[in-house]
């Protein structure tokens, strides 16, 4: 066995702080007319508008004060684990920092354009990443919030779809703008909460902020039909469903839920956000933003909670569409039980992304696109490359991989060096140690160690260094389930047939990837590997704009994948009308 490499990677960290959107003259709750901020950055809770005819927005049982920053642009510098997408308007920039420490703050649900407090009885505790400081409590809603929000959700869903495609669109832009000047305050919280490096916070701005452009870009699709040659004149119509839930993960709170949202507001339904109980600020700053832009009560919606909160939405009567992603389990939970309701459903889960690699690969981009895939975002994201496949001679270019993954500094997201931030929790960094255990302890070769990684000043953060793993078996928990976390697993076959056959084998297919220079090889295995998303001479990203998701096998569950201009229709019903009118 290759010795263990136990380094502690070079820190430099600056501590990020809170921050609130302050400005703007949001003099109306219910909101009839857009109004955009100023964009200054000041003292005050996360998505707590501080000026002050928004006083329910203000008050919350405990004081709420943070330190002070600013952002200035700055670009990626192309090293593995950071972005390389232009992000208009933001930047990974440098940061200054006030000293004043604040104290936690209590998360509400948002129900008909209000922020209310839960009387919810069971509380959870959200806390810094890399610090393990109290940073919110988080309310599991109760059985009457729940319903209150739905019923809030339904009376206002015939208003909003008669208000019209156009009019609908222009509420979505505006939103847009108002996302778009609210992006410190977005990469402030992904930073905080979810311990995000400042290149991947504001990258998922960028995205999030796409997918309602693609969603604004469906007009004539929703037109229907209409066929008047003959006597009989044939129409269709598309209508909406009514109320729809989306169940967001942790990983990505702010674009995932725009994977869904925009396209069931603009077909003229209303909806209801259940984000993560392990994330559950950045949704604050969505409504935030849906009362900046004067979107009428009871069209989006917030409610709070874990399991017991989904188990209690799902089944309403109202409730007729739900868009899920997350974990495995909890996937299968909710597309059962959403069948047995007689609700459509579409559900994202696992993945174990592959990536093969040719001998005629250009060496160095290649490992920078795989090392950037695997530890980027500190491998908390479905489509991190997992499974490294090395083809022939490209087998010893793994000595290359691991120095350049034990380059990668480990630290706060807040600090511009930093390429891995912390993992969500402990529970999330115990559970993926426990994994790398259990694959020595089934005779796995620990190339690069990542479970003894040390950051100064934070010695309670839950920091995991990049771990890359050989010698695995197929049948080793680690290579059948998705880690989640910073670990890459390298296997060696002869023939790109070998590496085919391996990937078709695992019962995931949400994405693959080939490094190689002919186009022949590259048409090769996009033709013959059975996975819904590939990639070629990049890492598989999420697809963007139009373009649809499409993983396949264990890694989706429901009727119509997300997001794209063909996605809109899951949102909606189709009435077929024949007519004939004799003169």
């Amino acid at each position: 066995m290759p010795p263990t490499a136990r380094v502690s990677r070079r820190v430099r960290f600056t501590p990020f702080p809170q921050v609130a959107y302050l400005g703007g003259n949001d003099s109306d709750l219910s909101g009839s007319t857009p109004s955009h901020g100023t964009g200054e950055i000041g003292i005050a809770t996360p998505g707590v508008i501080s000026s002050s005819p928004l006083q329910d927005f203000q008050q919350s049982p405990v004081s709420q004060c943070s330190p002070t920053f600013t952002l200035s642009e700055s670009g990626s510098n192309g090293s593995p684990g950071s972005s390389n997408t232009s992000t208009p308007g933001s930047g990974t920039g440098s940061v200054s920092i006030s000293t004043t420490e604040t104290r936690p703050t209590v998360t509400h649900l948002f129900i008909n354009n209000q922020r209310v407090m839960s009387k919810s009885k069971h509380w959870t505790s959200i806390l810094d990443p890399g610090t393990q400081r109290l940073l919110s409590r988080v309310p599991s809603s109760t059985h009457d919030e729940v319903q209150t929000a739905v019923h809030a959700a339904e009376t206002a869903q015939d208003a909003w779809a008669a208000r019209g495609f156009q009019s609908r669109r222009e509420y979505l832009l505006d939103w847009i703008d108002v996302l778009r000047e609210m992006t410190p305050d977005i990469v402030a919280c992904l930073c905080r909460e979810v311990g995000k490096t400042l290149a991947d916070a504001n990258t998922e701005v960028f995205r999030g902020l796409d997918c309602i452009h693609a969603a604004c870009s469906i007009g004539t699709e929703m037109a229907g039909m209409y066929l008047g040659s003959d006597p009989t004149i044939l129409q269709t119509f598309y209508e909406p469903v009514g109320v729809c839930v989306t169940i967001a993960p942790f990983s990505y709170p702010f674009m995932i839920p725009l994977w869904s949202l925009p396209y069931a507001l603009i077909t003229g339904n209303t909806v209801i956000l259940k984000p993560s109980e392990k994330a559950p600020s950045l949704s604050t700053l969505l409504a935030d933003a849906v009362i900046r832009t004067g979107f009428p009560p009871g069209i989006f919606n917030i409610l709070h909670g874990d399991r017991t909160t989904v188990r209690t939405l799902i089944p309403n009567p109202s409730v007729q569409a739900i868009s899920f992603v997350g974990s495995e389990t909890a996937a299968r939970e909710v597309h059962d039980l959403a069948r047995t309701a007689g609700k459509r459903i579409q559900a994202e889960c696992g993945g174990k992304n592959h990536g093969v690699v040719l001998d005629d690969a250009s060496m160095m981009p290649t490992l920078y696109a795989i090392a950037g895939s695997a530890f980027g975002a500190t491998g908390q994201r479905c489509m991190a490359l997992s499974v490294a496949i090395f083809v022939g001679g490209t087998r010893e270019w793994i000595p290359k991989l691991v120095d350049l993954a034990q380059s990668m500094v480990v630290g706060m997201g807040g600090d511009e060096d930093t390429k891995l931030g912390p993992l969500i929790s402990r529970d999330a960094k115990e559970r993926v140690v426990g994994v790398i255990d259990r694959a020595v302890d089934e005779g796995a070769m620990v190339l690069l160690d990542g479970r003894d990684v040390s950051v100064p000043r934070f010695p309670e953060g839950n920091f995991l260094g990049p771990t890359i793993l050989m010698g695995v078996e197929t049948y080793m928990e680690c290579y059948q389930t998705e880690i989640f976390g910073p670990v890459l697993i390298c296997m060696q076959v002869d023939t790109l047939d070998e590496a085919i056959d391996l990937i078709n084998q695992n019962r995931y297919g949400n994405g693959c990837s080939i490094f190689t220079t002919s186009g022949k090889q590259a048409k090769t295995f996009q033709r013959r590997v059975n996975v819904g998303q590939i990639g070629i001479n990049i890492p598989l990203i999420a697809p963007y704009g139009p373009a649809v998701r499409t993983s396949n096998k264990d890694s989706f569950l429901g009727d119509r994948h997300a997001p794209g201009k063909t996605y809109w229709p899951f949102f909606t019903t189709v009435k077929t009308v024949s007519a004939r009118w004799d003169q």
